[in-house]
């Protein structure tokens, strides 16, 4: 668990009381490879921590898989509308490989911000960064050439090509498989 403590280090100072307390009300939880950890339509009800493996979010749209986003190592993941509104979910979230995860409900969440007011201080930044991230990412997503975009994505998550398959990456760009190989060869 001490990866969980690093990455809310990160962000905050965290007392050790407030990390046991953390650790009371989660679970550790494993993931097999394509195993579907939220389905569209099921509100998400859970944050998780993503020690080890990866994970991604996508859709089915016109009978296609799509790929919104890959999550890797020592990230938070979650069906972020789902999740913060307490509303069913959009997308799928699907281990890519074999994922040990933390996890904490919501309702649990809710009782450490209201019991240790610094994580909510945790919270906000963490969200913060998140959304500027999106941000930058999907703004000049729509205007950019298949090769920009891919430049753009490694420039947001440089590891992205050691957690994610060709294809889900090239998904998550809305490129074919073929463009982003000529691309990367290049």
């Amino acid at each position: 668990m001490q990866e969980l403590a690093d990455y809310i280090k990160g962000y905050i100072d965290l007392k050790e009381d407030t990390f046991q307390h953390i650790l009371s009300l989660s679970n550790e939880v494993i993931f097999e490879k394509g195993e579907q950890i939220l389905n569209i339509g099921k509100t998400c009800k859970h944050l998780y921590f993503l020690k080890e493996g990866s994970v991604r979010s996508f859709i089915y749209q016109k009978g296609k898989d799509i790929t919104h986003w890959v999550y890797g190592p020592n990230s938070l993941f979650t069906s972020w509308g789902s999740y913060i509104l307490q509303n069913p979910s959009n997308e799928y979230l699907e281990a890519i490989d074999v994922c040990k995860v933390v996890s904490i409900s919501y309702d649990n969440w809710q009782l450490l911000f209201k019991e240790h007011p610094e994580l909510e201080r945790f919270g906000r930044l963490m969200m913060e960064q998140e959304l500027a991230i999106i941000d930058e990412f999907y703004k000049g997503y729509y205007f950019l050439s298949a090769k920009e975009k891919y430049e753009l994505l490694i420039s947001v998550y440089p590891n992205i090509t050691q957690i994610a398959n060709l294809g889900h990456i090239a998904s998550m760009l809305g490129i074919s498989q073929e463009t982003l190989s000529r691309i990367r060869s290049t």
